[in-house]
């Protein structure tokens, strides 16, 4: 639909992940009591769809400042997470952005990335403007540390030249964002068939990818 709703299935999958982690290692406590302490965070500079989505998801977001030239950088990720541990707070989720709204500023995500696997944070990319140009070998260098990333999205209806709406989205493993949005008509369906409705919001959607193909 669009790179927003990608943000928050992202956002959400990395609050689905990380309550079943803390599930599984401290029985005794609630979801509600993990849910109020979760803080995802992302920059000041990132699209309002990010702040959106955090309020949607009921997580707090940190607005995080940015170097001189508009990108997220590792060590104020970390001092923040510091902070918030010390405050009692579970960090959860980052999302940074490659081509920033305003600057097309690019997050350092091979910084970033290395701090979220050592907290085991989601780490989602929100590249809906700019992620078009990374197809091109030129631009490749900017994906340092795609490798810790755990989804991704970019809109084609931007530089790619397709008909809005067109947002594509991927995933290192759906097996967290199907949990996360599991009911029973799915559960009841076969295991063989891919649950695309358990991908994103609507339990359906328009044949978005034809024009794209």
């Amino acid at each position: 639909n669009a790179a927003s709703e990608s943000t928050l299935v992202g956002l959400l999958s990395g609050r689905h992940k990380k309550i079943k982690g803390i599930k599984e290692t401290q029985e005794k406590l609630q979801e509600w009591e993990i849910r109020e302490k979760l803080v995802a965070y992302t920059s000041k500079e990132s699209n309002s769809s990010v702040e959106k989505s955090g309020l949607i998801a009921s997580v707090k977001m940190r607005l995080l400042p940015t170097d001189d030239e508009g990108s997220l950088r590792g060590d104020v990720l970390d001092e923040a997470i510091r902070i918030d541990k010390e405050n009692g707070l579970i960090p959860c989720c980052v999302v940074a952005s490659l081509g920033t709204t305003g600057t097309c500023a690019f997050d350092n995500i091979e910084e970033l990335g290395q701090i979220c696997k050592r907290e085991n944070m989601w780490l989602h990319i929100d590249a809906a403007y700019a992620g078009t140009a990374l197809s091109c070998p030129e631009y490749r260098y900017l994906l340092n540390g795609i490798e810790y990333v755990d989804s991704f999205n970019f809109n084609p209806h931007k530089w790619f030249l397709v008909n809005g709406d067109c947002s594509a989205m991927w995933f290192r493993n759906t097996k967290h964002v199907e949990e996360a949005f599991k009911y029973k008509e799915a559960m009841e369906a076969s295991v063989f068939e891919p649950q695309l409705e358990l991908w994103q919001i609507p339990d359906r959607r328009r044949f978005r990818a034809l024009k794209l193909w």
